[in-house]
């Protein structure tokens, strides 16, 4: 009987064909629930997930067979690693494979704000022609402010450095990254220093709303404002006052607290067109680390650090 590997969301084919050419009978099931998964988990050898589903005590007691869990992409916050290592079983993710992307996305959501891209390409798609009011700031001189050094933070330091521009770093796990352009600092020297705040932060306990009220009270340069990391990283109503007070000059996002927008509420509608009536303000998808080159590259880190490759 061949040992079974269930993927419960889209992955590149080659995480497929090579799973199969290795032996392995492979279950596709990108929009699996978490109930149709509980279900079949006892037949499973290896699980592939992303941010669809929480994997929780429930679903790893009945993996009777379960080896690994593999995470295409990084933050493990859905999934009880301390409850499957207890199991001994193998949790891994693959932030290798999207960082250079995530970081591409950042700088591109910033260079967007400081040089009025989006906003005036809205006003000349209304029939409007604005040249003074659209006046650039330049990236060239600022202090960039980084908060969280691992894969994503440091692939955002490297796109910046072709910019003549001075990093401030923040990470409470890592020490001794300081460079010719990079200053591993305080957050309260980020936030009395720094043009720019990028954060870059996984989603914990400790980071829930770690942007809120006094974060952004606590920021003297009116900095552009940046997250690709976790939605709830931010407190999204601290966010709306920041920009709307104008204690930041701008704002770019690739994640929302809630990401569900068909089940918003009238409150959360209202807030979100508020956001959204700003012109300093631009929100993407979820789409940082979703390059045609990061679907591939997630499933081959993440079969390498399997053994499987």
């Amino acid at each position: 009987m061949a040992l079974r590997i269930i993927i419960t969301a889209p992955a590149h084919p080659f995480l497929m064909e090579t799973l199969t050419q290795q032996g392995y009978e492979v279950m596709y099931e990108p929009a699996i629930t978490y109930d149709a998964l509980s279900k079949i988990i006892d037949t499973a050898t290896g699980l592939v997930v992303t941010t669809r589903l929480k994997i929780d005590q429930s679903i790893i007691s009945a993996a009777t067979q379960l080896k690994w869990i593999g995470r295409i992409g990084s933050g493990m916050e859905l999934i009880d690693t301390e409850f499957a290592a207890s199991k001994n079983i193998q949790c891994v993710s693959s932030p290798e494979g999207n960082c250079t992307t995530v970081g591409e996305h950042t700088l591109g959501l910033l260079l967007s704000l400081m040089n009025r891209i989006q906003s005036s390409y809205a006003e000349i798609k209304s029939g409007q022609w604005i040249r003074d009011a659209n006046r650039a700031d330049e990236l060239t001189g600022k202090k960039v402010g980084i908060i969280g050094f691992g894969n994503t933070g440091s692939a955002f330091a490297k796109v910046l450095s072709g910019f003549d521009v001075k990093i401030l770093a923040h990470d409470i796990y890592k020490t001794n990254f300081d460079t010719a352009q990079i200053k591993q600092v305080s957050l309260q020297e980020i936030q009395k220093q720094a043009n720019v705040i990028s954060l870059h932060l996984p989603l914990t306990e400790l980071t829930h709303h770690y942007a809120n009220d006094s974060f952004f009270n606590a920021c003297v340069q009116k900095p552009y404002f940046l997250s690709t990391c976790r939605g709830a990283v931010t407190n999204t109503d601290a966010l709306l006052k920041a920009l709307q007070n104008q204690v930041v000059s701008g704002v770019g996002m690739d994640v929302l607290e809630n990401e569900q927008l068909d089940s918003y509420s009238s409150s959360e509608q209202a807030r979100l067109q508020a956001f959204m009536a700003h012109p300093n303000f631009i929100l993407t998808p979820h789409i940082a680390g979703y390059s045609h080159e990061a679907y591939l590259k997630m499933s081959q880190i993440l079969l390498g650090k399997l053994g499987i490759i």
